[in-house]
Order: C-alpha cells, then sequence, then structure tokens
C-alpha cells in the first residue's frame, strides 16, 4: 500500500487541477514530491541484501 501511495496522491492533484482548486493543487503536488524524496532517500541508503 506504501508504493501506492505517490500514485494516490498524483492522481488527487491531477483531480484538483481539473477542479480549477489551485492551492489544493500546488499542497498536493508538494506532498507528492516530499514522499518521492523520502521513499528516495530510503532506496538509497537502504543495505542491499543479495543473496548468491
Amino acid at each position: 500500500m506504501v508504493m501506492m501511495l505517490p500514485f494516490l496522491s498524483a492522481l488527487l492533484a491531477i483531480w484538483f487541477t481539473l477542479r480549477g482548486n489551485r492551492p489544493y493543487t500546488i499542497r498536493t503536488w508538494i506532498f507528492t514530491f516530499v514522499i518521492f524524496l523520502v521513499w528516495m532517500h530510503y532506496h538509497m541508503t537502504d543495505k542491499l541484501s543479495i543473496s548468491l
């Protein structure tokens, strides 16, 4: 479910855009960007455990 969060927040931002709610659109896009930053930081600093 957590991996779907950026896609759902982007969908919500697009919905706000189509309805013409500019302040909500900008806040939702910022929230989506923050989710992507946290997600990338987690994957860049996580120990890669590969068993060969």
